[in-house]
């Protein structure tokens, strides 16, 4: 195969796995590592159960960043106002799990995970979109149906 068969083929094959592989690890920018990579073990707990991965929507993380910078003012856990994020969110189903104190994202997913009404939210197969933020010490992780 020629040099520039081989510079056109290679950009095609990234440009068609990148939206496949996405979801896994690559959250856009706005998160920070915390953030991605709990995303990213979120996102392949999903995928080994046979759901779907979420994708990360801009209006999620929003609320998803004033509830933990709520949380940390307040300094306190909690589902405060969850109905007002879900009505503020637009959509027709809502989950979220919260999060203190836990140093690494690898802690908080293995939390979530073994706790039965965290892990039950992780694994919703309604869900599509996710909004993930953590302030100081404290984590939100808001995800929606996909249709609004």
């Amino acid at each position: 195969m020629g040099i520039r068969r081989r510079f056109i083929l290679f950009p095609l094959i990234i440009g068609l796995l990148l939206p496949v592989y996405a979801p896994y690890g690559f959250a856009g920018p706005r998160l920070s590592s915390y953030e991605e990579r709990l995303f990213m073990h979120i996102n392949q707990y999903r995928v080994a159960k046979g759901l779907n991965p979420l994708a990360i929507d801009e209006s999620l993380m929003r609320l998803a960043e004033r509830h933990s910078a709520r949380m940390k003012g307040k300094n306190v856990l909690g589902h405060e106002r969850f109905n007002e994020r879900f009505r503020q969110s637009g959509r027709s189903l809502c989950v979220e799990n919260v999060g203190w104190n836990y140093q690494t994202p690898e802690d908080q997913f293995r939390a979530w995970r073994t706790s039965r009404g965290h892990n039950k939210n992780l694994l919703n197969k309604e869900i599509a979109l996710a909004g993930i933020a953590q302030t100081g010490t404290y984590v939100t992780f808001f995800a929606c149906a996909g249709e609004e």
